[in-house]
């Protein structure tokens, strides 16, 4: 329940009650995005995008570097493909059951202890999973990665919305994005540069090392400003501000107070599925489901096609001990790359246009990609359809991020974004184990129900109807 109440004169002095907040006769109350206007934009955001872009990259860099190892972990330690398939679906799971545990945490205790306590984890259990001795010790470290990734993915998104202006949000999913699409890219070319030479443990050290300098800023910045604001901390509230203001080489005038909608209910998971806010979680948990059963299903799919050299092959390709030549890594890191162009004309595009017809266009070019897959005229032809599929699939994550934390207020963004993650990484799960259980029966079945989804994935953006640009983000 909110507590505000307007202001009334008493004598000399003005006073008015937002939360815990007193307003005397010489001081101006304001409200944040308000006070963003004046602290405009500089190296405060820059930290906090950097930041944003460097979890997000410790994250799918975890989530790559296992479809590019699990080759060279068949041959060393004789994997069976029901044991691979374990690894990847241990670790999407985990991912999927914190996920929407700790977007519910994070509404209620803040963003940044959630996130520097699972960056830490998430870079020790890195080091762990390098270290394995064995395919079940590394089984384990891949349940805990799993578990940092859905905290940190749940929380981290929602600092994209909280720190600057509303025309500045897409900005924050910009790096956010290209911390996703970057991990792909770059745990590829690593690889493609590294992996014969040093082996599968130290890849895994040297593509988790930008979580140092993650860890860094998460303990130098400040909280979440709307966060401390809804929570009823709205000194700490105006000491952040104020952190942000002398970073842009702003002054924030001493006698601006903020004004805060206090909140009792943070973290509801009731009130994400009330009437007001029902159809848009349940709209963007299918489109997200769908768009991540895919992202996650290419993931594991790529570096097995282009292994197994699928096209025109008279039978399913074998399993066996077979780790990834130099041209399949070169063609991972084009492909993977091939998604930071994706989630930059997704950015443009949702500023200057909105963000409706371009996630309805690209979900269709999606649609159209993925069928061409069947295809099969030679390899080049198929590198090129799913180098598109991957630059629109990236198109559709970015543009989905850029409308999950503008759909909700404040106090339920983290408990929602967290649920609507959480429902993706199952499409994730389910994305993978299709992967593992059919690929070496049908490969052409596994491209068959990517087709499904993407067309699921495209109806529900032609259903979904509301259009978050001009929206200002609310508190309440």
């Amino acid at each position: 329940m909110n507590e505000i109440k307007e202001i009334t004169n008493d004598g000399d002095s003005t006073i008015a009650k937002y939360g815990s907040t007193s307003l005397a006769s010489d001081e101006k109350l304001l409200e944040l995005n308000e006070i963003y206007e004046m602290i405009g934009l500089g190296p405060a955001q820059y930290l906090y995008w950097t930041l944003v872009a460097l979890v997000a990259y410790s994250d799918y860099a975890e989530l790559t570097v296992m479809a590019v190892i699990l080759p060279s972990l068949r041959c060393e330690w004789g994997l069976t493909a029901g044991f691979e398939a374990a690894i990847t679906i241990s670790m999407y799971g985990s991912y999927a059951l914190f996920a929407i545990m700790f977007g519910n945490v994070a509404d209620k205790y803040g963003r940044k202890t959630v996130i520097q306590w699972s960056t830490l984890l998430l870079l020790l259990a890195a080091i762990c999973g390098a270290l394995s001795p064995n395919k079940w010790v590394f089984l384990a470290t891949r349940l805990v990665t799993g578990a940092c990734i859905g905290i940190n993915l749940s929380c981290i998104v929602c600092y994209t919305a909280e720190f600057a202006e509303s025309k500045y949000r897409v900005f924050g999913v910009l790096a956010f994005s290209l911390g996703l699409c970057g991990a792909f890219g770059a745990v590829s070319g690593v690889a493609f540069i590294f992996l014969q030479n040093v082996g599968w443990h130290w890849l895994i050290i040297i593509v988790s090392l930008p979580a140092v300098p993650a860890l860094i800023l998460i303990l130098a910045l400040p909280e979440s400003p709307r966060f401390l604001c809804v929570s009823g901390q709205q000194d700490k509230a105006m000491k952040a501000v104020r952190t942000m203001a002398k970073l842009n080489r702003r002054k924030l005038q001493e006698k601006i107070k903020m004004a805060c909608f206090v909140d009792e209910e943070l973290g509801s998971y009731s009130k994400i599925l009330n009437k007001d806010n029902r159809k848009s979680t349940i709209a963007l948990s299918v489109m997200y489901f769908c768009n991540i059963f895919i992202e996650f299903g290419l993931i594991v799919w790529l570096p097995l096609m282009y292994s197994a050299n699928m096209c025109g092959a008279a039978q399913s390709p074998q399993h066996k001990c077979q780790s990834l030549t130099q041209d399949d890594l070169l063609k991972l890191t084009i492909v993977s790359g091939g998604s930071i162009l994706g989630a930059t004309a997704a950015v443009i595009l949702a500023q200057r246009i909105g963000r409706l017809i371009p996630i309805r266009v690209a979900s269709l070019i999606m649609l159209l990609s993925i069928g061409t897959v069947f295809v099969c005229v030679n390899e080049s032809l198929t590198f090129a359809t799913t180098m598109i599929a991957k630059i629109v699939e990236a198109f559709v994550n970015t543009t989905l991020w850029i409308i999950i934390p503008e759909s909700f207020p404040t106090c339920i963004r983290s408990t929602a974004t967290g649920f609507i993650n959480s429902c993706g990484k199952i499409g994730g799960v389910f994305g993978t184990a299709c992967v593992y259980l059919l690929f070496y029966v049908s490969p052409y079945s596994v491209v068959g129900i990517f087709l499904f989804f993407s067309f699921v994935g495209f109806v529900g953006t032609m259903v979904y109807d509301r259009e978050t640009k001009y929206e200002i983000v609310q508190e309440k």
